[in-house]
């Protein structure tokens, strides 16, 4: 639990400065271009982070379950994990309307020192058993 918990938290900070440089590359709000789609760069960078967030949390999960010897659980549980970055992606919802950018930064880090803090205690849980 420890190691997808730490997969879901690193996946959750993948996305999330994703999200934060889509807000940055878009224009402001009151100009004209806003109201068409934004193609280009941001729309790449939102399809190819977000991927990036998904796989890297099964990376993140695979190497912190490397004690469990079955490929079949460990392979399970990694694809479990980026799968479970979906429902923590929508932390960026309410923490863009509430506090903006901020708010998005201040979630990346929660997200990454959690995600850090986790996968210490998962591989000291590993040496332990």
């Amino acid at each position: 639990m420890l190691a997808m918990g730490s997969a879901i938290a690193f996946g959750l900070a993948v996305v999330t400065a994703t999200v934060l440089g889509v807000d940055l590359l878009r224009p402001p709000a009151t100009s004209a271009a806003s109201a068409e789609p934004q193609l280009g760069a941001p729309l790449y960078l939102l399809f190819f982070g977000t991927i990036a967030g998904l796989v890297l949390a099964g990376v993140v999960a695979w190497r912190l379950l490397s004690p469990v010897l079955s490929i079949y659980r460990r392979g399970g549980l990694s694809i479990v994990s980026g799968l479970a970055t979906v429902l923590a992606m929508l932390l960026c919802i309410p923490a863009h309307q509430l506090a903006g950018r901020p708010g998005l930064a201040a979630l990346g880090v929660l997200a990454l020192g959690l995600s850090a803090l986790l996968a210490r205690a998962a591989r000291r849980a590993a040496m332990i058993s």
